[in-house]
């Protein structure tokens, strides 16, 4: 690990653990300290004619820091145990980036989203304070620019308490030569690939994560939880779709298709330019797994850090697909493109 990597992660432990699960600490002493002065039930949600939504009095708290920290939490996992895995299908050893972009700006939102919560917490709690009926509570309406406020500022400062970090150079393979094949001979080839287990492992947590979040509200009469049904529905769905893919390369071109019949790509034969097999980290130049556009302007589908193909296509567009055996694969296409 370098000294500058070493900077960036001792700059996330206190920009996104430390510091926000601070801010979600004092905030949870206020509101704690003025719990026996908030009417039972509470007041939790406000629409345009006030107070319309009610559940008991600690509610505002257990959300605070079941969802404030169960976000700082997340966030860290994802950061931190994302950029210490080893790669996997790697022809020979390849240094992977320890840190990234995508980590930094993970602790900032880390900060930013504590210190909202935070807010949020402390302000509607006090506009209950001494009530005998939380319908009396005050309109928390203008509070809504200042927990922006506080969340744009906070994710801001977070952004550049933290120090940039460098992509490590990777060496540049050349593209690959097409498959030696006689003329009445064709060539096809076929691979499965599977999200990492690291990627499975936070995706499953995130799904977890969300899931509960709706049944808590759903239970406590929140409508707000009809809006996370529908989040955790469409991640479920992104999550299914996303796990597994089956790549072909044949004289027709390459194929990519989820295991689930949906998405898929398909890029002919007469629109390839060149084809090589090259090294990817998810994280550091896509910001994670899944379908992604990489922060060179790459798209494709990324599941885990290793090998992959690259195919570029006639009109500049580049593709990529982490899966084994890469470069056999980009053989068989630049045979089916020469031809």
């Amino acid at each position: 690990m370098t000294p500058e990597i070493r900077r960036a992660r001792t700059a996330y432990w206190w920009v996104g653990v430390i510091l926000p699960l601070a801010l979600i600490a004092l905030a949870s002493i206020v509101v704690l300290a003025w719990l026996p002065e908030v009417p039972d039930p509470a007041a939790i949600h406000w629409g345009p004619d006030g107070v319309d939504g009610f559940a008991p009095r600690w509610t505002p708290l257990v959300l605070l820091i079941g969802l404030g920290g169960g976000v700082v939490v997340l966030f860290a996992f994802i950061a931190l145990f994302s950029h210490r895995l080893p790669q996997r299908g790697a022809a020979a050893p390849v240094p992977q980036p320890q840190w990234s972009a995508t980590a930094r700006l993970l602790g900032a939102t880390s900060l930013g989203m504590a210190g909202m919560m935070a807010t949020l917490a402390i302000v509607t709690t006090a506009a209950q304070r001494g009530l005998a009926d939380a319908a009396d509570a005050a309109d928390i309406t203008p509070w809504v620019p200042v927990f922006l406020v506080v969340l744009a500022a906070l994710s801001v400062a977070g952004w550049f308490l933290q120090p940039k970090t460098a992509i490590p150079a990777r060496p540049s393979d050349a593209p690959a030569p097409p498959l030696p094949l006689a003329d009445h001979e064709r060539a096809v080839w076929m691979r499965s690939v599977s999200i990492a287990k690291s990627g499975q492992i936070v995706l499953g947590i995130g799904v977890f994560f969300a899931i509960a979040m709706t049944v808590l509200l759903l239970a406590q009469g929140i409508a707000a939880g009809w809006i996370t049904a529908a989040v955790s529905l469409l991640l479920v769905v992104v999550v299914v779709t996303g796990l597994s893919f089956r790549v072909r390369a044949s004289p027709a071109g390459l194929r990519v298709r989820s295991a689930a019949g949906w998405p898929r790509l398909a890029i002919p034969a007469d629109e390839i330019a060149s084809t090589r097999s090259i090294q990817v980290d998810p994280f550091a130049e896509f910001g994670g797994w899944g379908y992604r556009i990489g922060t060179d302007g790459r798209r494709g589908f990324v599941l885990r850090a290793g090998e992959a193909l690259e195919v570029t296509r006639t009109n500049g567009r580049v593709f990529v697909v982490t899966v084994d055996d890469a470069g056999t694969a980009a053989s068989v296409l630049a045979a089916a493109a020469r031809r």
